[in-house]
């Protein structure tokens, strides 16, 4: 029996039966059908704007073009090489109404990941624009196997290679198939090689609904993207849930500055929008002289956000609500969210479960943990990913009976709200004492010098593991001392770090995560 802290919002079973009959039917390509006819702006991008009907023409005419001239279309996953803009929305529905699997290739990644990624995913085709067509003809040099780039600027099909034929796995080609995967992203994690996580029509439909129901949004709503359209947290919070209600869509130029970030609010009257923790850091040093009145929510969610730095956000954005989330690509990604009227009372939760969601908390051996223990976190739902593509033992791993074991270590108050306390594959074990990295960088955060904080575990002959921290100051005179010193205040003993590296910078990865292995 689950225990009595889990935070469900289903009601009823036939409740699951309609839900899921109804999700079944519904697949990412009807999210803009079913606007072909409306006239109003979808999406702003610096001087562009395009109309729903305007925008299901273009994807429609790309559509009929490629079915006429394309080679590659036996392929089902076809790669999507865009940054932030119309045309990626162009590129990401053309590959939906072609019922063909989405997926975006980060265009920053070097020669050999962006290799990789298109061999790993059997990727016959890749949409982009003409400005990026050198760039990928430069890596295709030694690609052995046909590739067609469609250039959706110009409505052209440019023909490399084509040595090679390739044959697609069908053991994996079946699975996607027959579960209906709509889109493969990679993991928000901090690992030099992330996985695919393959999420169905019926996962995203189920996010986008949740998140909607969530929020109270609306078809009067207007969001302003600030992170990249491929990262899950956009994907389905923002861009997806948006296009769902016939709301509007302002995509801010990058790179992300806090400036040009409140002109668009103020300039474009925007409701909403999502920011990792770093961005808001940031925001928060500009001077309060712009009118972002029109602003409902300010989302966030993806980093360590130190309680004392919310209190500020929270004064900054005042009149805004502020919501901290919580979610994994695996789920589509939102799990939970903490609304803002329990913002201030239950600072520092990530709330309770949006609707259609379960959450609950488990020991090691998969039963539900004593309110206030910690334990994994583990999700049932909709949501929860179909799983990773080519990795069907590690898929195993992470979905067990139904649940997916988020890998994150959380618990739950006496209302039922969940807190974060870290990851699982951080901890560090110094003495038989379990130490959540999180917990030391959260103290190290809110020190006036420092920036930027990373910490983990270092080998001791006794103890097995001590914390070590890297950090990112622009004090020159601070010392390593200083920082021991302040946190002898603020830790217990075990959890002081031992030595304290200064570094210039810390490695992230795209959505804006420290990794944890850091390059010396």
């Amino acid at each position: 029996m689950l225990c009595g802290a889990i935070i469900c919002c289903f009601q009823k079973d036939n409740m699951f039966l309609i839900v899921r009959k109804r999700l079944r039917k519904m697949k990412i390509k009807d999210i803009l059908y079913r606007q072909k006819d409306n006239i109003k702006v979808a999406i702003e991008y610096l001087t562009e704007k395009v109309t729903y009907s305007q925008l299901h023409e273009k994807v429609a005419k790309n559509k009929e073009l490629l079915l006429k001239q394309s080679k590659s279309l036996h392929c089902n996953n076809i790669g999507l090489f865009l940054p932030n803009s119309i045309d990626y929305v162009v590129g990401y529905f053309t590959i939906a109404y072609l019922n063909r699997v989405i997926i975006p290739i980060e265009i920053s990644l070097s020669q050999s990941q962006f290799l990789s990624t298109i061999n790993y995913c059997e990727i016959g085709m890749i949409i982009t624009s003409q400005s990026f067509l050198q760039t990928i003809q430069e890596y295709c040099k030694t690609y052995p196997f046909d590739l067609e780039i469609y250039l959706v600027d110009l409505n052209e099909v440019v023909f490399v290679n084509g040595k090679v034929t390739r044959k697609v796995l069908k053991e994996d080609e079946r699975i996607a198939i027959e579960r209906g995967v709509a889109i493969m992203l990679h993991t928000s994690g901090t690992t030099s090689n992330p996985k695919k996580v393959m999420l169905s029509h019926r996962n995203l439909i189920a996010n986008i609904e949740s998140n909607i129901d969530s929020l109270g949004l609306n078809e009067n709503d207007k969001t302003l993207i600030v992170l990249p359209m491929f990262f899950g947290y956009c994907n389905s919070s923002q861009f997806l849930s948006h296009l769902y209600l016939g709301a509007g869509i302002v995509i801010a130029e990058q790179p992300f500055t806090p400036v040009n970030f409140l002109k668009l609010i103020e300039e474009k009257k925007c409701t909403n929008t999502t920011c990792v923790p770093s961005m808001l850091f940031l925001i928060s040093k500009i001077k309060r002289k712009y009118d972002i009145s029109s602003l409902r929510y300010l989302c966030f969610g993806g980093g360590v956000m130190p309680v004392e730095q919310l209190h500020k956000i929270i004064d900054y954005f005042e009149g805004a609500g502020v919501v901290q989330t919580y979610g994994q690509t695996e789920a589509s990604p939102r799990i939970t969210c903490l609304l803002p009227a329990d913002s201030l009372r239950k600072i520092g939760s990530v709330g309770k479960a949006i609707p259609n969601v379960i959450v609950d908390i488990f020991d090691e051996s998969d039963r539900p943990v004593k309110i206030g223990e910690s334990g994994e976190i583990v999700v049932k739902g909709a949501n929860v990913m179909v799983g990773y593509y080519k990795h069907l033992e590690e898929t195993k791993k992470v979905i067990r009976n139904g649940w997916l074991h988020t890998g994150d270590i959380g618990k739950f108050d006496d209302e039922g709200y969940l807190y974060i306390v870290g990851r699982l594959k951080n901890m560090i074990i110094s003495g038989g004492l379990n130490i959540y990295p999180e917990e030391i960088e959260e103290v190290l955060i809110n020190h006036k010098d420092i920036k930027e904080a990373l910490v983990v575990g270092e080998e001791h002959s006794i103890l097995g593991e001590v914390p070590v921290a890297k950090v990112v100051t622009d004090n020159e005179e601070l010392q390593s001392y200083d920082i021991i010193e302040y946190c002898t205040k603020l830790l217990d003993a075990h959890k002081i770090p031992r030595k304290i590296i200064f570094c210039s910078e810390l490695e992230k990865t795209y959505t804006g995560k420290l990794i944890r292995n850091q390059k010396e």
